[in-house]
């Protein structure tokens, strides 16, 4: 991005869908402009609650590995919001990372978050990249040509988006009205049919 604005990518793994929805694993990857800093966080979080086979199923984690690899979640978001540094949160489905998991569980544990709302990489990916049918992280990244060395676990997927941010969508916007995080934050929040649109008359898609 023209402007070197810091923002992290976060992702998550829980105990399932739909509420109460426990944050397991945690993870998120510093970024500035379209380039990964190389600094990156992860935390496991210990609830004490039961994990449900069928989350287990896909991440792995048990309630055995996490009595003995969590933290407490006081503790565990204590570290997360030191490293995060009030900088903006995205992710590849934000709506559920941040506003379903994240600010439900921050409410429950009476913490005051010191992030904010940055954009989806979903939403945005919708817009940029118009050739592709599907946006899920593991199309992308397989469209893409892009390594996951652990799918559904948080920090390999944060390190995985973050590559998708550099390697295909940044270049896409370089040197275009989007080039830098306040007009992507807006981009990535408007109707998608005008967003291609306004993409098109730049001429974002030339490369297609």
């Amino acid at each position: 991005m023209r402007c070197g604005t810091e923002w992290i990518l976060i992702d998550t793994e829980t105990t399932g869908l739909f509420a109460p929805i426990h944050v397991v694993d945690l993870a998120a990857v510093r970024m500035r402009g379209w380039q990964p800093t190389g600094e990156t966080f992860q935390v496991f979080i210990n609830h004490q609650v039961a994990i449900p086979r069928a989350a287990t199923a896909i991440h792995g984690y048990t309630e055995t590995f996490l009595a003995q690899q969590g933290l407490a979640p006081q503790e565990a978001y204590k570290q997360f919001f030191k490293f995060v540094r009030g900088a903006p949160l995205c992710a590849h489905n934000l709506n559920f990372d941040l506003n379903r998991a994240l600010l439900p569980e921050w409410e429950r544990l009476k913490l005051k978050a010191s992030a904010s709302a940055g954009f989806c990489t979903v939403k945005l990916a919708r817009r940029v990249l118009p050739e592709v049918k599907y946006h899920g992280l593991d199309y992308l990244l397989e469209r893409y040509g892009i390594k996951n060395q652990r799918a559904h676990h948080a920090l390999n997927d944060a390190l995985a988006t973050a590559q998708l941010m550099h390697q295909v969508i940044g270049p896409r916007l370089r040197e275009s009205p989007w080039d830098e995080f306040k007009a992507v934050h807006q981009l990535a929040s408007l109707d998608r049919s005008k967003a291609l649109k306004l993409l098109k008359a730049a001429k974002v898609f030339r490369t297609i």
